[in-house]
């Protein structure tokens, strides 16, 4: 079974989905407690949060997770620059379930060596790509090839990765194609975000074994709302 997970992405206090990541495109959905509020009364256990602010050095939106974080979720998985222990263990004392990390590895090794020896069972590692490379400082700058960050990643014991494919992100445009080639040779828990437009692509997520799949545009469209698993 794949488990569907809801995301809220926050920029200036409230819930946006852009386009590929591009400020000002896409849509504003409103108070992001009130929209987490709505996920969990849908009966979604768990949701995935991306301070946008924080990512892009414009301040952060702490205080806002933490309102989510007391409605009840099972899980809360959150990225967007965190970029240090700090700031890792004061989001997991907010009641954060899980923490999403990426420039961290290109951008400070030693720190992310640090962070996957003290809370590598909480840590999943977002693979943010297009075009078969991994994109990284607020997906503005080309690390390395997908390829040599999964092989990096293989070095590391850490929960998860998640595949988010920003070439089609929040544009409902379909997934990656080619998720299953980088999938199949990750053995730990496996998300994907990306371009999810319907059920069909959601089957093809699960048939690569992807584990959970992230929806954002899609589900604040109605197409998939409500859609708890398959």
């Amino acid at each position: 079974m794949m488990h569907v997970v809801p995301s809220i992405d926050i920029s200036q206090g409230k819930a946006v989905k852009r386009v590929r990541g591009v400020k000002g495109t896409g849509i504003i959905i409103g108070d992001p407690i009130k929209v987490a509020e709505n996920i969990y009364s849908l009966g979604y256990d768990t949701v995935h949060i991306v301070d946008l602010d924080a990512a892009e050095n414009l301040g952060n939106n702490e205080e806002i997770i933490a309102g989510i974080a007391r409605i009840g979720f099972k899980r809360i998985e959150v990225g967007g620059g965190i970029r240090s222990i700090e700031k890792a263990n004061r989001m997991l004392s907010l009641g954060i379930t899980e923490i999403v990390v990426s420039s961290i590895l290109f951008t400070n090794k030693e720190e992310f060596d640090k962070m996957t020896e003290l809370l590598g069972d909480r840590l999943f590692f977002s693979i943010d790509y297009c075009e078969g490379k991994t994109l990284i400082k607020g997906w503005k700058e080309e690390a390395k090839s997908v390829d040599e960050t999964i092989s990096l990643l293989k070095n590391y014991d850490i929960k998860g990765v998640i595949f988010t494919y920003v070439c089609n992100e929040g544009t409902k445009k379909g997934i990656d194609e080619n998720i299953s080639i980088y999938s199949s040779r990750v053995n730990k828990l496996k998300g994907y975000a990306g371009g999810i437009n319907n059920i069909n692509d959601l089957l093809k997520l699960k048939e690569s074994k992807i584990d959970f799949a992230i929806v954002g545009m899609s589900f604040y469209s109605g197409s998939l709302k409500g859609v708890k698993y398959v």
